[in-house]
């Protein structure tokens, strides 16, 4: 964690009631609902009593307590705030000692931000949106809804401390709130290193890659993920013809506007070196398959992805605007691109990229081991006992 000068762990751990807030409980998702599952076990197997309250309940999860709240079931926006002001009344009343919220909620103990500030979200829009699609989300009733919450539960006196999942979230946090720097932690989120490990199986790497299509020996690097805009497919793409001709790209991902982007690819003369390969459950086998990664997003408050990519070995090339860009070790600090919309600067960092040596999985995996979710779950212990150790103002029921 880095500029937390306040975080001292008090010596004996009390163990708490702790209410954990999710829109969303799913225990077969991915993204946030898999954080606030981790974050669960985390606090049940050190000894925490733990409840979780959700919007939505997809799933439950044995062991787990995973309480619904009723919502107001008219419109996003009333569900919103309606989750927003109960959801934290009814833990208290439960005796929950510590609120810990992964979602927008009004006088909670810890607020957990897996994506920054939404009025950062909200201007960082117009670079994939378009001038038409931000004014759009600027005067939209739900958009303007999540703003006022988030103001509303930063300024919070019950709050006791913010969870960033990178420095790029935790600066905008306390820059948009104007919170004492000291108040906003960085936690990092972690990578499984036996689900995601170098691939010494050339077997597999011959299997995945005939059933995209590609031969064993050609330069393969994977864009993968969902919101294809954000990420910078777009531009992307408009730096392939630039990139080695033997270099070939494999989209992995869904969006609903795919099929543009299909287009887009015919229209640069490259549809035959982009494979567009649907959404895939198990990344660890692509990433068998392919001798790098590139996610040159817009707009990215971390980026997992990245970190399981270098813990499979693959050098991993992203944007300075990516939480994960933290991560990237010295030796490999090129492949983190200043501006994603600069295809000249792209296509050269790709070049760069698929040139790089044998040596380069043994750096990436190295840099990735840093980040086990046991270090994960030691320092959030530490956040928690710090938190739970503060005495603040209670929220009234």
């Amino acid at each position: 964690m880095r500029g937390q000068a306040w975080l001292r762990a008090p010596k004996s751990l009390g163990l708490m009631h702790i209410a954990l807030l999710a829109r969303r409980f799913d225990a077969a998702g991915g993204g946030t609902e898999r954080d606030l599952l981790i974050t669960a076990r985390i606090l049940a197997a050190a000894g925490h009593e733990v409840t979780i309250y959700a919007d939505e309940v997809r799933s439950q999860y044995s062991g787990l307590a995973v309480r619904p709240v009723a919502v107001v079931p008219l419109g996003r926006s009333l569900r919103l705030l309606s989750f927003a002001i109960r959801a934290p009344s009814i833990a208290r009343r439960d005796g929950a000692e510590l609120v810990v919220s992964f979602a927008r909620a009004i006088n909670v103990d810890i607020m957990r931000s897996g994506g920054g500030a939404h009025a950062s979200y909200v201007r960082a829009a117009r670079r994939w949106r378009g001038p038409m699609g931000s004014a759009v989300m600027r005067v939209s009733p739900y958009h303007r809804a999540q703003i006022a919450l988030e103001r509303t539960s930063f300024k919070s006196r019950n709050l006791r401390c913010a969870i960033a999942v990178s420095e790029l979230v935790r600066h905008d946090l306390f820059k948009t709130f104007v919170l004492p720097p000291a108040k906003v932690v960085t936690l990092y989120n972690g990578v499984d290193l036996k689900r995601f490990a170098p691939n010494r199986d050339k077997s597999l790497k011959r299997k995945i890659r005939a059933g995209l299509g590609l031969a064993e020996d050609c330069r393969t690097v994977a864009f993968i993920g969902h919101g294809f805009a954000r990420k910078g497919l777009g531009f992307l793409l408009q730096a392939w013809p630039m990139v080695d001709p033997g270099t070939y790209l494999v989209v992995a991902g869904s969006d609903r506007a795919a099929a543009a982007y299909r287009r887009r690819a015919r229209r640069l003369g490259i549809a035959r070196r982009v494979i567009f390969a649907g959404p895939w459950s198990y990344i660890e086998r692509l990433f068998a398959g392919v001798d790098a990664l590139a996610l040159p997003s817009l707009f990215e408050p971390f980026g997992n992805v990245i970190v399981e990519a270098m813990a499979a070995g693959l050098p991993a090339l992203c944007s300075r605007q990516t939480g994960a860009a933290e991560l990237i070790p010295p030796e490999l600090g090129e492949l983190v691109v200043d501006d994603p919309t600069d295809t000249e600067e792209l296509a050269r960092r790709i070049n760069l990229l698929v040139r790089l040596g044998p040596d380069v999985s043994q750096v990436a995996r190295a840099a990735a081991e840093q980040y086990s979710w046991d270090r994960h779950g030691a320092e959030l212990l530490r956040i928690i006992a710090t938190a739970g150790a503060q005495q603040g103002p209670q929220a009234s029921s």
